[in-house]
């Protein structure tokens, strides 16, 4: 017991920096609906979180795109992401639409994406970490279901991050790395924990996928070394997925 109140102290001392909260939603949108889904989006329905965002009721906003998209309308084809900087502003996230109609200036309603998308689900997590982020077009999102929780999370603060930090930036290194831990909903059949890499572009992003690419040096070959990884998660990563960002509103950061 004493052991693992250790632990689970250590965990909150690393992570009380960390206060945001990231609302995902995903959608549906059928191939021939893309281009018009994507313009109301960018063109109307952006420039209401845009004035949510100068009014300090949110942080940041981004609209995704799934890289290699799909005709299965139980699985997303794009993905808002929204942050928020306490449980406090997420539950008052209502007000981001209050004034829709004064923002657009005319009924939002006539530019509603509702009738060409499909909601499908609605994550909420609070960030644990994140290194600053760079420029970036592409980002990988690894979902996870460690069976170690807080062996998962300190391992990649403390092994992983630095390392990443270093060499935030380089020539197809990443431009941005983080870490969420869920909140809701939660369940058997859900990741608790998601990490993120951006690439300023899809090249790196893949490479970054492919094990033939891996770059061996005594510096990685170090840090494997030390990895438990295969203890606090044998399974590995559930389910990994590249997007591609369409719009960037704000800052996290």
């Amino acid at each position: 017991m004493k052991k693992l109140l250790m632990l689970l102290v250590l965990a909150f001392t690393m992570t009380i920096h960390a206060q945001n909260i990231v609302h995902i939603q995903y959608r549906y949108v059928a191939s021939e609906h893309q281009a018009e889904f994507e313009s109301l989006e960018t063109e109307h329905w952006s420039k209401i979180k845009k004035n949510a965002i100068d009014n300090g009721n949110m942080l940041a906003s981004a609209f995704f795109r799934l890289y290699g998209r799909t005709d299965d309308e139980s699985k997303p084809t794009h993905a808002f992401v929204q942050v928020y900087e306490s449980f406090e502003q997420y539950e008052d996230q209502m007000k981001i639409w209050d004034n829709a109609e004064q923002v657009l200036g005319f009924d939002p309603a006539l530019a509603s994406t509702n009738p060409i998308s499909k909601t499908l689900y609605n994550d909420t997590y609070k960030l644990i970490a994140e290194l600053p982020m760079g420029d970036f077009k592409y980002a990988v999102w690894n979902l996870a279901r460690p069976k170690d929780f807080n062996g998962f999370v300190n391992e990649n603060l403390n092994l992983w991050m630095p390392y990443f930090k270093k060499n935030l930036g380089k020539d197809g290194a990443r431009s941005g790395w983080g870490i969420l831990a869920r909140l809701h909903p939660k369940g058997m059949d859900e990741s608790s924990v998601i990490t993120y890499d951006h690439y300023k572009d899809l090249s790196s992003a893949l490479r970054s996928l492919s094990p033939m690419d891996i770059v061996s040096s005594k510096e990685i070959d170090a840090l494997i070394s030390k990895s438990k990884m295969s203890k606090y998660d044998p399974d590995g990563f559930r389910h990994t997925n590249i997007w591609e960002l369409i719009e960037l509103l704000g800052s996290p950061q």
